[in-house]
């Protein structure tokens, strides 16, 4: 994996699971490769597909189709939708 992938997904997994272990040293690996901007695109996009978790943890999401997985896809315009 080329380092700027390593650095985002490092970031991801902080953000995800524990944002106060983000260090200062990452942050400054991710400011080697990414622009302010493209770091808080990165942070909402995170956040974004990560929001699910509490329902998850409490057990209070809700099945597409009972039993079964659903795929979930983008058009050419990134908009998601399941089948």
């Amino acid at each position: 994996m080329d380092p700027h992938h390593k650095a985002a997904v490092a970031f991801a997994t902080d953000l995800m699971t524990q944002p106060k272990a983000i260090t200062q040293e990452l942050l400054e690996e991710l400011r080697e490769f990414f622009s302010d901007d493209q770091l808080i695109e990165l942070t909402l996009d995170v956040m974004k597909w990560n929001y699910q978790k509490v329902s998850v943890a409490l057990g209070t999401d809700r099945e597409i189709r009972d039993g079964e997985l659903s795929e979930l896809h983008f058009d050419e315009n990134g908009k998601w939708s399941f089948s």
